[in-house]
């Protein structure tokens, strides 16, 4: 999610500090990566009925969820493709500095003994089985109930134990460690950020991925730093969602985040002075 990418760089500079010292600051992390991303084109989010193409599905890209017992199609990653590889690093280190000060292991190390099938087995059944329409409209609600862009609040029961997130910057395998880097990064958001909002513009069932529910949304937020730096940001996020029978319904395998900057461009909106 962008606010965990804008926690962390925020947390580098000397004029904010956290418990976990970061180590590098925005301005070297803007000029790492403004040379090797590329310049994504900007598209303006339409009117609440906006429709998305479906994104290619790039193999390889990024870690995958599937298994001997699943048979899921990789999600595609084409934003987190174009990200620097020195850009990924740095934010994937960041991570682990900051869960190494945060919460314990998380479920996928402490139950490292069980296979995926065991482990999917013995997780409680949801508090109801989601089909296609109540899961799209349950993520809905993720944004303009829980904002969860900005609060890092989900609902874990609507996700498979093993599903995979991307966004621009970081991909990883597994809901347990997705709720550990959101546990750890919260304390940060609330202290670093103010005035945030979430606008869904849309979020649907795609026409073309019957498996798929898009949303297309804007997130704006000031930013408590002697500058005063303004988030403003305009993306899409893919929710890619197998059904797992009646007792367990429609449980999301894939999640895919894209933004219309470049992580380039995120970091200098982080730099631009006095925006609020």
């Amino acid at each position: 999610m962008f606010s965990a990418f804008m926690v962390r760089w925020m947390t580098s500079s000397d004029t904010i500090r956290v418990h976990a010292g970061m180590a590098s600051t925005a301005v070297t992390v803007a000029v790492a990566s403004g040379g090797n991303c590329k310049r994504s084109t900007r598209r303006r989010a339409g009117s609440r009925g906006v429709a998305f193409r479906a994104a290619r599905n790039d193999s390889g890209a990024a870690p995958s969820s599937a298994d001997d017992d699943d048979e899921i199609a990789s999600a595609s990653f084409s934003k987190y493709d174009e990200t620097s590889g020195a850009v990924k690093t740095l934010v994937s280190g960041l991570t682990d500095i900051v869960n190494a000060f945060g919460v314990g292991l998380d479920a996928n190390e402490a139950e490292s003994g069980m296979t995926r099938k065991q482990r999917r087995d013995a997780r409680a059944f949801p508090s109801v089985a989601r089909d296609p329409a109540r899961l799209a409209l349950d993520i809905s609600k993720e944004f303009t109930e829980a904002k969860y862009l900005w609060t890092g609040k989900i609902n874990p029961e609507m996700y498979d134990l093993f599903a995979t997130f991307c966004d621009p910057t970081l991909a990883f395998v597994g809901l347990d460690t997705f709720e550990r880097n959101l546990k750890n990064l919260q304390p940060v958001l609330r202290r670093a950020v103010r005035d945030s909002d979430i606008e869904l513009y849309a979020c649907a069932l795609s026409e073309d991925e019957p498996n798929q529910v898009r949303a297309s949304w804007r997130m704006t937020g000031n930013l408590n730093a002697p500058w005063r730096p303004r988030i403003d940001l305009r993306g899409r996020t893919t929710f890619t969602f197998k059904d797992y029978g009646n007792d367990r319904g429609c449980l999301i395998v894939a999640y895919k985040e894209e933004w219309e900057l470049s992580a380039g461009e995120a970091v200098a909106q982080l730099l631009r002075p006095f925006r609020w």
